[in-house]
């Protein structure tokens, strides 16, 4: 038998192993990459709710009145309150605070506006606590006070990592804004995610190590059929092979990807190679199978994403989506607000909250079926009225107010039961833009909630 200085198994080897090493290199930093990049945009999407529904809490007008007198008035109590009422609800919340970027200096470059507190700091140990008009000292450096001045005098939210003692927080920080367009503060909220890191290193680790041994088990598998040199009939291999692409080409159907046996006399290498070819093919059908099953999983996931977990309804982020890309031009939104949520939760626990505000979802999307529905907050929900339902908005409203006045007459229902909300609505029929409909509706939302809590009207 010749011996070559170069055998094809020698090649073939080398050739694998770099290609193993590529496309291990390749899958593994692009799936590590696009879930670290899946992991932050949901932090994103989470900060920003957080924050859009601090922001929509706080009366900037009144706030620059509080920062220019360093005096409390009494919205800004109300403000803390409900800040401190968010904290205490998200375990990994570090901190929520409005601040007021002063210079860069290195020291006296940041000056406190609001801060929120857990309970047990707020009330008990106070030391720590941040107030109005407090300066601080080393806590920004001068860099992080050039961003939050850059954010205040900006339009957008703004995302950065930081390493504290205590781990590393991400951090989303936005413009508060007076009703002339100028900043005045800024609002931040500090998220842990000390335990990312540890996370995406082990699915790092994971993601390897599979990706390796498959890998690996591909190329010894190979090897096996590769033992000898190419040295019989490469007609017949060739045939077989010709016939296979003629086959496949342009063909979707992985069930026609079957190679096509190749009987050989001798045990040579053709035999081991056209056994390799034939188990190749099965492992692409498994392998085409499983990007399948992948994309399947990836558009779960997508809606997933665009869903509220609690009420089934479409979530902020969906809300969002879907004001950018309207293309009605006769369309209105609608907020509801359900009545006495807190109430509920302090009395009789949030799972019977919970209840209630699965119930409100219900009945909105029961009366307002021809439109989306979208859960934006806590316990506010938005509807984008298209055709039926837009030219069709004040029947729906009375209907829903009959419905919230049957239960709270149902002496048989509990009383978290007996759900009613406020509603406000506008419509663009002036031709002005989607969050000016919004800005409305949820005015004219709240107009009607200060209305039943006074008894100008009924509040069921």
């Amino acid at each position: 038998m010749t011996k070559h200085k170069q055998p094809l198994n020698r090649a073939i080897g080398i050739a694998s192993i770099i290609f193993l090493i590529i496309i291990c290199t390749s899958l593994s930093v692009t799936n590590i990459a696009l879930h670290t990049n899946f992991v932050y945009t949901d932090y994103e999407n989470y900060i920003t709710e957080i924050l859009d529904y601090t922001k929509s809490h706080i009366d900037a007008d009144d706030l620059k009145k509080c920062i220019d007198s360093k005096e409390e008035s009494d919205k800004y109590k109300e403000t803390l309150l409900f800040m401190d009422d968010i904290i205490n609800h998200y375990n990994d919340i570090h901190y929520l605070y409005a601040i007021l970027p002063l210079n860069t200096n290195e020291t006296e470059n940041v000056m406190s506006v609001f801060s929120a507190e857990r309970y047990h700091d707020r009330y008990e140990d106070t030391e720590g606590n941040l107030y109005l008009g407090w300066i601080s000292d080393d806590e920004f450096d001068s860099e992080t006070a050039k961003l939050m001045m850059d954010v205040m005098n900006g339009d957008k939210i703004v995302f950065f990592e930081e390493t504290t003692e205590w781990g590393i927080d991400y951090t989303g920080a936005v413009p508060i804004k007076d009703s002339t367009g100028k900043g005045i503060a800024v609002l931040a909220v500090d998220i842990d995610i000390t335990f990312i890191r540890s996370t995406i290193i082990k699915y790092a680790v994971i993601n390897v190590s599979i990706t390796v041994v498959l890998g690996l088990a591909f190329i010894s598998l190979f090897f096996i059929w590769f033992r000898k040199y190419i040295i019989d009939p490469l007609k017949k291999l060739e045939h077989s092979a010709v016939n296979f692409v003629d086959r496949s080409t342009d063909n979707r159907n992985i069930d026609n990807l079957e190679f096509e046996h190749v009987y050989v006399k001798q045990d040579n290498e053709i035999k081991s190679l056209s056994s390799a070819v034939e188990t190749m093919t099965e492992d692409m059908k498994k392998y085409v199978s499983d990007i399948i099953s992948a994309e399947k999983k990836v558009a779960y996931m997508r809606e997933i994403a665009t869903h509220d977990a609690l009420t089934g309804v479409r979530n902020k982020t969906a809300y969002d989506a879907t004001i950018n890309s309207l293309t009605e031009k006769k369309y209105g939104i609608v907020v509801i607000d359900l009545n006495n949520l807190k109430t509920i939760n302090d009395t009789y626990g949030h799972d019977k909250g919970n209840i209630a505000i699965i119930k409100l979802a219900n009945m909105i999307c029961e009366v307002f079926s021809k439109s989306p529905v979208f859960r934006i907050g806590g316990d506010e929900f938005a509807v984008i009225l298209f055709k039926k339902d837009y030219e069709n908005y004040f029947e729906h409203r009375d209907e829903l107010e009959v419905q919230f006045e049957e239960l709270v007459n149902n002496p048989n229902l509990e009383p978290w039961e007996k759900v009613t909300a406020a509603i406000g609505a506008a419509f663009n029929e002036d031709g002005d833009d989607s969050t000016s409909v919004f800005e409305r509706a949820d005015q004219e939302m709240y107009k009607r909630k200060k209305e039943m809590k006074e008894g100008k009207i009924r509040s069921n």
